[in-house]
């Protein structure tokens, strides 16, 4: 789980208990409210209906008394009107029945509503005249409270839509300078530097990216200066004639199959094809596709291209037969002075297809290594040449950008010399 995600979900949380604490604290308080408002207008009635019966009762106008309380408290908010005489007979009785309160069935099994009462004696100087009884309605209650619940409901709902979209914000807006950090550090393990990171306004972080930046810093002097170092040893060798390639065998394909085996053990790294004549930018579609389908029907995973292949005018309608190689390595072997202007896009649209990427023949210098960065190849293969400090230099320099360095040809037959300069696999007949 990101940081990120984790704030969002303590915070969302919080929120949801004090929510949930704050509804039920509004919930207690608009009910005891309700039934003090009722029991307050409860004894505000029944003292104005006191004094209007008390003529009645004296008069014993009973017909007189029943339309003054019907016309007080018809469609009211008293459920029932009750008057005994002092000797406890029921003198008179009035139930009002009002419409349907608009709220839900399990309002009143949830949240109990205590019927409210209040009893007033009537009296005639010092008799007794009967005891009148109000009795206030629940339904006219329990729609107030509804009332409440689902205002404050409302409000904590879109308070939480609004602090969810809030807490997001601010969390991304925190934690940002953290993900160009961990970017940054990715980049830097995989030997590829970007530009500095920008400040970042907390005072904590920014110790932190200042750091980052410094290391960015050093780690591409240092690599600039290491592969600096490889072009100027490379312009040393004598690379005029090219050695033949070893432990080449024929197949009925008509193409040749190379075996690569590791120098730590008999461990096949690695099989190639080499076509015979390999094709051109004036090779035809069609004779580029029939080559790439013999590829396809062998076990081998590359097939040795020429990169300038990359240029091919009609390059769109054999590249779906490359993309056909999902999983397979394509070889690009090095026949130009210079890298195709469309080659870095057209091998990353192959690369995200699932095709993997190799090169062979690799002038190395500064340029040409910078230019291979992006492109991530899994296998560099060279032509080996009696060079100690150059090879273990370049060795280095490519096992830290993730490459696994080849000999296709070598003037060193020696295994463990080749595994002290730091090659991880040699050309070989055996495929173990």
């Amino acid at each position: 789980m990101s940081l990120a995600r984790l704030l969002n979900v303590i915070i969302l949380i919080l929120f949801a208990v004090g929510a949930i604490l704050l509804f039920m604290l509004e919930i207690t308080t608009v009910r005891q409210s309700i039934l003090d408002q009722m029991s307050a207008n409860l004894e505000t009635a029944i003292t104005a209906l006191g004094l209007v019966l008390q003529g009645t009762l004296l008069n014993d106008d009973k017909v007189l008394a029943e339309t003054i309380v019907n016309a007080m408290f018809d469609g009211g908010f008293v459920s029932s009107v009750t008057l005994m005489d002092p000797d406890g007979q029921l003198l008179f009785q009035k139930a009002f029945h009002t419409a349907q309160q608009n709220i839900p069935g399990w309002l009143p099994t949830v949240i109990a509503m205590p019927p409210v009462k209040v009893e007033q004696e009537l009296t005639d100087g010092w008799r007794i005249l009967g005891t009148l009884t109000l009795v206030g309605h629940e339904g006219y209650a329990y729609q107030h409270l509804w009332n409440a619940i689902s205002r404050t409901g409302m409000a904590l709902l879109g308070g939480l839509l609004v602090l969810t979209l809030i807490i997001q914000w601010v969390c991304n807006r925190l934690l940002r300078p953290l993900e160009q950090v961990n970017l940054q550090l990715l980049q830097v393990r995989k030997r590829q530097f970007s530009g500095n990171l920008p400040t970042p306004w907390l005072r904590e972080l920014q110790e932190v990216v200042a750091s980052i930046n410094q290391l960015v810093s050093e780690r591409k002097r240092d690599l600039l200066q290491q592969r600096l170092k490889i072009t100027q040893l490379g312009k040393q060798l004598d690379t005029s004639t090219s050695q033949p390639l070893m432990a080449l065998a024929e197949t009925a394909s008509g193409m040749y199959l190379q075996h690569f085996v590791s120098t730590q053990g008999e461990i096949r790294l690695y099989s190639r094809l080499l076509p015979r004549t390999p094709p051109s930018t004036d090779s035809s579609p069609d004779e580029i596709k029939v080559l790439l389908n013999a590829w396809l029907a062998q076990k081998a995973e590359g097939i040795q291209l020429p990169l300038s292949l990359l240029s091919h005018p009609d390059w769109a309608q054999f590249a779906s037969s490359l993309t056909s190689g999902k999983g397979k390595t394509l070889d690009w072997r090095w026949d130009l002075t210079s890298f195709p202007p469309l080659a870095e896009e057209r091998l990353t649209a192959l690369q995200a297809q699932g095709v993997e990427m190799a090169f062979s023949n690799v002038p190395m210098s500064n340029d040409n290594l910078t230019r291979l960065d992006p492109v991530k190849p899994v296998f560099i293969s060279c032509q080996l040449t009696q060079a100690p400090l150059y090879w273990n230099l370049l060795s280095q320099c490519l096992h830290a950008s993730g490459y696994t360095l080849l000999a296709e040809a070598s003037e060193v037959n020696d295994i463990d010399t080749l595994r002290s300069w730091g090659i991880d696999g040699y050309a070989s007949q055996e495929a173990s």
